[in-house]
């Protein structure tokens, strides 16, 4: 059966119908899912895939995978993004993730839940971003990282700020760790305000136009006032995946404001009110 499939492939491809398109789009799937059930119940695939010795060359590899990333993982993650409201602040209600986005930061070996609270400390150094996807073509993807909790003083709420942004990201099944792309904004790590609530800084993955094929040439002169859905929208950049990890303040920001930022330390919120003492009154007989 499968010799068949790829016999008509072959013969698809050397046509030039107006269905061509679709009708590979179909063999396509038929085949993979061939091959997938060829090998689904081979107790060494399933040994491997146990044990973590992954070849996403193979379809029933990547059948595998995203099966387990679908099960668990984006359940919590799309529970963790609703609880939290990145959907909506950044990203468009109903989102479903088609591919895990894992960040690693420094000291940790394994990438950070989503959600989860982290230091400062662990993300003054670019952290390590691999976008675990399930095509064997090479696509474009955008990265963006941004903080939608920075304080806009002058209006009295927060703010979008975007620490990272680069284009032209090429990504597949087999070449899923971020390397390479057009750098837009360097990376400027997290610095969660004195003075704030926790900060939700948030890795979006976008796919570029046209499947992927397209490059895109964004323009941004400012960090500050972002705005993750219009420059999504202006580019016809489709989200994909995302994680975060939430921040507070602490010692080491002040640090970051100081060695990496080059800037004096903002501190917000109220100053604390003075301690008021009711004296014990001594009556002089």
């Amino acid at each position: 059966m499968l010799e068949r499939v790829d016999k008509e492939i072959t013969r698809v491809k050397k046509g030039n119908a107006p269905t061509q398109a679709a009708q590979l789009s179909a063999l396509n799937s038929v085949k993979f899912d061939l091959q997938v059930k060829s090998e689904l119940n081979d107790p060494e695939i399933r040994r491997n895939f146990s044990n973590g010795n992954l070849d996403m060359e193979r379809p029933v590899y990547r059948y595998l995978r995203q099966k387990q990333f679908e099960k668990t993982p984006r359940k919590q993650l799309l529970q963790r993004i609703s609880q939290m409201n990145v959907t909506p602040d950044l990203l468009p209600l109903g989102l479903v993730p088609t591919v895990e986005v894992n960040i690693q930061l420094k000291g940790q070996e394994g990438p950070v839940e989503p959600g989860v609270f982290t230091k400062p400390e662990q993300t003054i150094e670019v952290p390590k971003v691999d976008i675990t996807n399930f095509h064997t073509d090479k696509r474009l993807y955008t990265l963006l990282f941004v903080d939608p909790d920075s304080p806009d003083v002058a209006n009295k709420t927060y703010q979008q700020h975007c620490h990272w942004l680069i284009t032209n990201v090429p990504l597949s099944a087999t070449e899923s760790t971020v390397i390479g792309g057009d750098t837009v904004l360097d990376y400027v790590p997290p610095h969660p305000q004195k003075g704030t609530k926790y900060h939700r800084y948030t890795l979006i993955a976008y796919e570029q136009p046209n499947n992927g094929s397209e490059k895109v040439d964004i323009k941004v002169d400012k960090r500050e006032g972002f705005d993750a859905k219009s420059i999504a929208a202006q580019h016809s950049l489709q989200p994909r995946g995302v994680s975060f990890f939430r921040q507070v303040w602490d010692e080491t920001v002040t640090s970051i404001y100081n060695d990496v930022l080059h800037i004096p330390e903002p501190v917000y919120g109220k100053p604390p009110k003075p301690q008021r003492y009711i004296r014990r009154a001594v009556y002089i007989q």
